[in-house]
């Protein structure tokens, strides 16, 4: 019977999905400011990071404990891919279909950070007013904005799944 890292990605993808979606339904439910808390948004690509490594132990374990670097780039890629689509999913029903208001909240109040943080380092007047009326056209909770992310998110994951790959992989001594 031949092994398919796809679909023992895709589980552990959906577990990752499901872990992710509860965080963004907590944060919404208990507060929304939850969202702009930069330290809590630094855990979470460690716990995707995490999530793809497992990934590819728990396929090579299954794999007779060999996976060669195709196979655990793409065990790594799927089960993150299949993470961040479901969290982009539940971001998206929240914030667009849900309540547009906590989005338009939310993206009030990263302007008032910016500016804060703007002024905080000094930064010349006229440069924060350009930079806030971009930051205006931009809502970081808009459809496009969060498929970008997403996009974003996937390529990058994409180096370190390519280097997660290269440190996990074992080669057969048998048949190389």
């Amino acid at each position: 019977m031949e092994i398919d890292v796809k679909k023992i990605s895709a589980d552990v993808g959906v577990k990752l999905g499901l872990f992710l979606f509860l965080s963004n339904a907590i944060f919404y439910i208990i507060d929304v400011d939850l969202f702009l808390n930069w330290k809590l948004g630094l855990i979470f690509p460690i716990i995707i990071i995490g999530s793809g490594i497992y990934s590819i132990l728990h396929s090579r374990k299954k794999l007779g404990g060999y996976i060669n670097w195709g196979e655990a780039f793409v065990s790594y890629m799927v089960c993150v891919t299949v993470g961040m689509v479901i969290a982009a999913l539940v971001q998206m029903f929240i914030f667009i279909i849900l309540d547009p208001a906590a989005a338009e909240y939310i993206h009030e109040s990263s302007m008032v950070m910016a500016k804060e943080w703007y002024t905080g380092f000094n930064v010349p007047e006229e440069v924060i007013e350009q930079a806030l009326i971009e930051a205006e056209k931009n809502p970081p909770f808009s459809f496009s904005n969060i498929t970008l992310s997403l996009a974003m998110g996937i390529a990058i994951q994409a180096i370190f799944g390519s280097i997660n790959a290269l440190i996990f992989k074992r080669s057969n001594p048998e048949i190389a």
